[in-house]
């Protein structure tokens, strides 16, 4: 097929005029199977046919204007080359020490390369609490912006020579490729992998596997036999790069799947051709149109558990309300609270939030809010979840109802519920493992699924609203201040 025109990005966000004068972004992952290769006696080295060809699409992109972030995994299997291993390591010590062992080496490769085509190139070297913590995010974010303005082609890899506790935080630099993506407002994501396309199934053990050309929504694939990457110097595999395009998608980012081995095709997907790999549609969350850098920050963190919500809670979260603990379900992981969890919802992730409660803490009141179920004798409706939500809580309701007719000193007079109302937060008190009634904040919530975005925008149509609402978090409000303040 031929090219169709150039792809047009999803957006053009303000923060980067002054970065990228009216060029595109493009981050490019390429991992250790693209760089190293097997010679005629099957030994690894370094497979220089392939490196210069994406060097040279490299260098072609920055003649149009548009800038490239090179994210590259290769550390270790160079560290093994240079020093003569024959497999990789498997313990921590051993993966570490190749890191830095070859780390030097692989830079040395591009700089040299580079130089051929006239590009400067500089070294990061990140982990993911870079990305955990909001001012070493925003200094990353500030060192790329930086190189992009003066020409250079930043190539960023985990420093994988400290890591801790083991090599593969990042899923063989996919995720963390899908990270910097957001971080830098990028216009494409390209993955390179050892397939043409994405394919409904292992192209290399079911000869009827057929090509996926678009994907609207990662989370409606159904793929069978999405394992690990089968080389010996490689970490990652086709699953990763699925988590890494659905962090890319809702970023308001393209994502292509490219064969590494022709990375001439990442031209062919920008210029709108089918042919050159699977392109993930960018859908750019709401929430991140409406919290800005706060919002591409929390799709950046690591996620540290999963938290499933009842119907209740997947509608207050379409809404843009606080997600609060009566529609917690289930929690699962080791997070503590102000880490990032994925909200779940009948078994799909449809969210990322910030909790306020650990998980520990969460899992211990659910616990007691199951062993304390009310049983009503008489088969009457639990009004429980209700009167909670309005302030009232079960022993006060409980000693309303032993009280008799109107008059009786049980009443519920606008006195009565008044005084409970101030006495709201007892109960949350109580207790070392307590939860509080707000879960997340509204402004802490980021919609990732196609379909809840899809959802939320039927619930504003309803509501002949053109925003969903937000219940701003005290943080949000001071964000907000700040703005006013500095504008």
């Amino acid at each position: 097929m031929a090219d169709v025109g150039r792809m047009q990005p999803a957006k053009s966000p303000p923060r980067r005029a002054n970065v990228t004068k009216g060029g595109q972004i493009h981050v490019i992952k390429v991992g250790t199977s693209t760089l190293l290769t097997n010679d005629e006696n099957g030994a690894q080295q370094a497979n220089l046919s392939n490196i210069a060809r994406l060097i040279e699409v490299i260098a072609a992109l920055r003649k149009k204007g548009d800038h490239v972030i090179l994210v590259s995994s290769g550390a270790v299997g160079m560290g093994c080359l240079k020093l003569g291993l024959k497999e990789r390591p498997k313990n921590l010590g051993g993966k570490q020490a190749m890191a830095a062992a070859g780390q030097s080496r692989l830079m040395r490769l591009y700089e040299d390369l580079f130089r051929v085509v006239n590009l400067q190139v500089a070294q990061l070297l990140i982990v993911r609490e870079d990305f955990s913590d909001k001012l070493r995010f925003r200094a990353v974010r500030s060192t790329i912006d930086e190189l992009i303005r003066l020409g250079v082609v930043p190539i960023v890899n985990e420093n994988d020579s400290l890591a801790a506790p083991h090599l593969s935080n990042f899923g063989d630099n996919d995720t963390m490729a899908a990270m910097t993506a957001a971080l830098v407002e990028a216009d494409w994501l390209f993955l390179a992998t050892d397939v043409h396309f994405l394919y409904t199934a292992n192209p290399k053990t079911d000869p009827s596997a057929k090509p996926i050309y678009v994907v609207k929504d990662v989370a409606s694939l159904q793929i069978a036999g999405l394992e690990a990457s089968s080389s010996q110097w490689g970490t990652g595999g086709m699953a990763t790069k699925l988590i890494a395009a659905s962090i890319a998608v809702c970023a308001g980012v393209h994502c292509g799947l490219v064969n590494g081995a022709e990375p001439e095709r990442i031209g062919q997907l920008i210029a709108g051709n089918r042919e050159g790999g699977t392109h993930f549609e960018a859908r750019l969350s709401p929430d991140v149109i409406g919290e800005g850098m706060h919002g591409r920050w929390i799709l950046a963190l690591p996620l540290a558990g999963r938290v499933s919500i009842g119907p209740a809670g997947y509608n207050s979260v379409l809404r843009g309300n606080n997600l609060l603990f009566r529609d917690v379900l289930t929690a699962s992981g080791n997070f503590e609270p102000d880490q990032a969890v994925a909200l779940v919802s009948e078994g799909k992730e449809v969210a990322r939030a910030l909790l306020r409660s650990s998980c520990a803490s969460i899992a211990d009141a659910l616990k007691k809010r199951a062993d304390a179920q009310p049983s009503d004798k008489l088969g009457l409706k639990d009004f429980t979840s209700e009167l909670r939500a309005a302030g009232v809580f079960l022993d006060a309701y409980r000693s309303w109802r032993q009280g008799s007719h109107r008059g009786a000193k049980g009443e519920m007079t606008g006195e009565k519920i008044k005084q409970l109302g101030e006495q709201k937060g007892v109960e949350e008190n109580e207790g070392s493992s307590s939860v509080s009634e707000v879960v997340a904040w509204a402004s802490d919530i980021i919609l990732t699924s196609v379909g809840a975005m899809n959802e939320a925008e039927k619930v504003m149509s309803s509501t002949h609203s053109n925003k969903r609402g937000r219940s701003a978090s005290p943080d949000a409000l001071e964000r907000k201040s700040s703005k006013v303040n500095t504008a």
